[in-house]
């Protein structure tokens, strides 16, 4: 009787919660995005599960995390991007993997719509979580409204009505790794081709690059569509051959540059060292390692992806001095030559691959500021 009565008020209360947060963001126009995922719970080791809420608040920023019933949760994501949303669960779905050595096996992530009811909202979340839950792959699956990738539509169409009723869309390039960011309109699209107004100073700033990244607040997808024409006289670009992208260079969290002098790097697995590497990139989060084909090797038949490994290496600064890092590291690919590792810097080292970056970046940014000098 008791449990039964702490459920009921339990239920009143999340719904209550979550209506407030609905019509929160009606109200102000604001994006709210919830995610459902499972995770079995031992109450014979509660001390565990109540050190990974800590974790997962810590890093979520204290967005709410709801009981949803039996071994359910909710996270609600106040004024918070559909992209964004996805993105800060992937990381944390990692980081736990990483840190717990549990997985959070089913995930459904939902964009709210003003037009819609709580009903509708629910049930397309319920609808994701359960494909996530029946899929062998273990992915996050997520949309909105408007955009259902597993429903059997034509893309053109769908694309097409979504242009037509919210016509701003965001324009993404890396320059060296630095993500460039601006808006542009929708101003025709048709069978697959769309043309887009860009800002004039801007535009032949394309005529070098031959794809782009487009994101757009009903899309759940990021685009990927290919260039083949740049107006100057009118502002516009004309792309073609779109493509949906699971994942893409706009998922990472942090920015990531290429160094511009050689940065050697010793990688260890408990104190025994297992390879020396070049990095390509950096970010403040993970590092890209270029090594011998015989250590990817020895790796793989070691059994030691699954892993945490230490690396040291020495970041160059403008006075000409080294400075010595060293951070925990696990392995989060292995693509021919290269092993992308995600990073666990202390606070210290965290602050010294920061201020590396910052000076990288400003390095790049007035490059990139006399190359638009040169094209405009």
């Amino acid at each position: 009787m008791q449990n039964s009565r702490y459920e009921a008020i339990n239920t009143y209360l999340n719904k209550g919660t979550i209506e407030a947060y609905l019509a929160d963001a009606k109200e102000k126009q604001l994006p709210f995005c919830i995610a459902k995922f499972g995770f079995e719970v031992d109450l014979e080791d509660g001390f565990f599960f109540k050190n990974l809420i800590f974790f997962m608040q810590t890093h979520l920023e204290f967005l709410p995390i709801i009981h949803h019933g039996n071994d359910t949760f909710l996270i609600l994501f106040r004024n918070v991007k559909l992209h964004d949303a996805k993105k800060r669960l992937k990381n944390l779905e990692h980081i736990i993997k990483i840190e717990f050595k549990r997985e959070i096996k089913s995930i459904g992530l939902t964009l709210f719509d003003p037009q819609e009811s709580y009903k509708t909202l629910f049930e397309r979340l319920e609808k994701y979580y359960v494909l996530s839950k029946l899929s062998r792959r273990k992915k996050i699956f997520f949309g909105t409204a408007d955009f259902d990738l597993y429903e059997t539509i034509n893309p053109n169409l769908l694309l097409g009505a979504i242009f037509k009723r919210e016509n701003k869309i965001t324009l993404n390039n890396l320059y060296n790794g630095i993500p460039i960011q601006e808006e542009a309109v929708v101003a025709k699209f048709e069978e697959g081709v769309i043309q887009l107004k860009v800002a004039s100073p801007k535009i032949s700033f394309y005529i070098n690059e031959s794809f782009t990244f487009l994101q757009h607040d009903k899309i759940p997808h990021i685009l990927k569509a290919k260039i083949i024409k740049v107006d100057p006289i009118k502002s516009l670009l004309v792309l073609n051959h779109i493509e949906l992208l699971e994942h893409s260079a706009l998922d990472r969290l942090d920015i990531r540059i290429a160094p511009t002098k050689t940065i050697h790097a010793t990688l260890s697995h408990q104190k025994i060292k297992c390879c020396d590497g070049i990095i390509s990139n950096l970010s403040e989060s993970s590092l890209v390692l270029h090594v011998k084909i015989n250590d990817i090797e020895k790796i793989v038949q070691k059994g030691w992806s699954e892993h945490a490994f230490e690396i040291a290496f020495q970041l160059p600064t403008t006075k000409g001095f080294l400075t010595p890092i060293s951070a925990k590291v696990t392995i989060f690919n292995i693509v021919n030559e290269s092993i992308v590792l995600s990073l666990q810097p202390n606070v210290f080292m965290k602050s010294k691959l920061r201020h590396y970056i910052a000076l990288q970046q400003n390095t790049l940014l007035l490059q990139l500021k006399q190359e638009l000098k040169h094209l405009i």
